[in-house]
């Protein structure tokens, strides 16, 4: 590992099923291909990362740990552990020695998501502990990990905390539209001057966010915002072939390089324009627009992306059935023959419209779409933003009623 490089990676830490061995050590292997220089183990549903956080490592997770950290010079592995209230220093310790003793190169202490804003005092000595007992790098996830004002929370973590701890950020919300070079160095004063460590949560989408799929690029975030953050971790679907478009664009924009024209680039040679266009939402940079041609249409209902993850089907054919319903509604539309045919057409296509509108994923554009776009307000609690739920119609809402409206 080159410790002069920009932390770049990504950090597995999303909700679901977690990541096999096999798919870390691959993913791993193409950080360093794109030049990435992290891979964090923090998966939610890992036992010994949170439910079972006192329970110690398996033989086995530490061979894989072992294995993980020497699988490529330039990527470094984090272990994560979120340990349970009653948590003291000697236990985390007596877990996380092995680790180390293995090969990783350092650990988080997540304490994202837990009711414990009363605790951070807590949370900087187990830290500062840590990094003084085990010699290596130590970050922290704090409770109050999102906005950009300062909080009680966030006073007292920063009172005293060793000054090689690492924290982490998600941006001005849990899920961002955006965010700007202001909004890191306001997070910055908040944190007593430390630049943030971002978690980006993109493109993950576990919990509320599984209906949709994400594939676009690393977009939005202000290319002068890489000189006032410490690092990039991105957080993965559980799809891990699926987050590779996405994960190689950020990986650019970390470097320095054009984000967009790296991910036109990979989603190209993959084949998988067509469902990437398809998955989007209007405010995405690879929306088809709002009347893509029939030309392009076809493209999708004839589309066969391979080397997706098999998770990835259901939108697959979502989008390829509401390609056909697009097609077959121009086709009516432009006919001059029988009406009583084109009547009986219509009602076909309603059919086959109210069928694709129950499938239970979201393509083209269409909602209700929830995200998590809350944040941390003053006291370090959670505050609601508009943008959590939108209902916007789809493409094929917006084709299919201009067919049975007959305009």
């Amino acid at each position: 590992m080159n410790d002069t490089s920009m932390i770049s990676g990504i950090i597995e830490g999303f909700y679901g099923p977690p990541w096999s061995h096999e798919t870390r050590l691959d993913f791993i292997d193409f950080l360093a291909e794109h030049g990435g220089t992290t891979y964090v183990w923090a998966a939610k549903l890992e036992p010994r990362h949170r439910e079972l956080w006192a329970e110690p490592f398996t033989s086995e997770e530490l061979a894989q740990f072992a294995e993980l950290s020497i699988r490529q010079e330039s990527v470094q592995v984090i272990i994560g552990l979120t340990p349970g209230s009653e948590a003291t220093s000697e236990q985390l310790i007596n877990k996380l020695r092995p680790v180390i003793e293995n090969g990783c190169h350092g650990v988080v202490l997540s304490f994202d998501d837990l009711p414990v804003l009363d605790a951070a005092t807590k949370h900087r000595d187990l830290a500062n502990e840590l990094i003084k007992q085990l010699s290596t790098q130590v970050w922290l996830v704090p409770t109050h990990y999102a906005g950009t004002t300062s909080s009680p929370y966030l006073e007292k973590l920063f009172d005293g905390l060793h000054e090689g701890v690492l924290v982490m950020w998600t941006g001005v919300h849990v899920v961002n539209d955006s965010i700007t070079a202001l909004d890191a160095q306001l997070r910055t004063a908040a944190c007593h001057n430390r630049k943030p460590l971002l978690w980006d949560n993109t493109p993950v989408n576990d919990a509320i966010m599984s209906e949709a799929l994400h594939l676009g690029p690393y977009a939005a975030r202000e290319i002068t915002m890489r000189d006032e953050i410490s690092g990039l971790l991105l957080n993965p679907m559980e799809f891990a072939l699926a987050s590779r478009p996405t994960v190689a664009s950020g990986l650019a924009w970390a470097r320095g390089d054009d984000a967009w024209s790296t991910w036109e680039a990979f989603v190209s040679h993959c084949g998988w324009s067509e469902i990437a266009a398809a998955t989007a939402f209007p405010d995405d940079p690879h929306w088809p627009g709002a009347r893509p041609s029939d030309e392009w249409w076809q493209s999708v209902a004839d589309m066969h992306p391979e080397g997706l993850d098999a998770g990835c089907l259901p939108w697959i054919d979502a989008a390829k059935q509401g390609a056909t319903l697009v097609l077959s509604a121009r086709k009516l539309l432009a006919e001059t023959g029988d009406p009583e045919i084109a009547v009986l057409g219509r009602f076909h296509l309603a059919v086959k419209w109210r069928t694709w509108k129950r499938l239970p994923v979201l393509t083209y554009g269409g909602g209700p779409r929830i995200r998590p776009v809350v944040t941390n307000d003053e006291n370090g609690k959670f505050a609601y933003r508009n943008g959590t739920v939108i209902s916007p119609t789809s493409l094929i809402d917006d084709e299919v009623m201009r067919c049975l409206q007959g305009m």
